[in-house]
């Protein structure tokens, strides 16, 4: 099990750089801020390594693998950042950051000027929550197909 959590650690830290990044360059530079977005990313080491705990005791390899697949993708979608260069904001992690500010600062009330520690907690925990959909959708058709393409094998046999 080991193995496992560090898998989910790099993981997880993998993804969420290119958010830390955006993270960084617009918080204040205060070290509670930094703490803040820290524990966000250790929440959700220890939700993915929950699930695909949960997932491999339960007998889910497809889904497990399925799950692991869709991270990997999901961490080459930062490359998508490189579009800002042209002007094209199309980088899933831009757009979730950008919804988390809006819920934290506009609908919740929390400012980064009076609460640095919970407003980077919070952003982290909500743009976290959004490309965890897009994690969700991904493993969703990733298993889709491995499932079509075994029912496909069987019937051929």
């Amino acid at each position: 099990m080991k193995n496992h959590w560090l898998f989910w650690g790099f993981w997880v830290l993998v993804n969420a750089l290119a958010s830390f990044i955006w993270g960084s360059m617009l918080l204040r530079p205060i070290p509670s801020a930094f703490a803040g977005m820290l524990l966000g990313i250790a929440i959700f080491i220890l939700i993915y390594g929950s699930l695909d705990a949960y997932l491999l005791k339960r007998g889910y390899t497809q889904l497990h693998n399925a799950l692991r697949r869709s991270v990997f993708i999901k961490a080459g979608l930062q490359f998508m950042n490189l579009f800002l260069i042209f002007g094209w904001p199309i980088a899933p992690e831009l757009w979730a950051g950008i919804i988390s500010v809006g819920i934290t600062n506009d609908h919740l009330g929390i400012s980064q000027n009076l609460y640095p520690f919970l407003f980077a907690l919070l952003n982290t925990i909500f743009t976290g929550a959004i490309l965890s959909l897009l994690v969700a959708v991904l493993t969703a058709v990733i298993f889709a197909i491995r499932v079509e393409l075994r029912k496909n094998n069987l019937t051929r046999n």
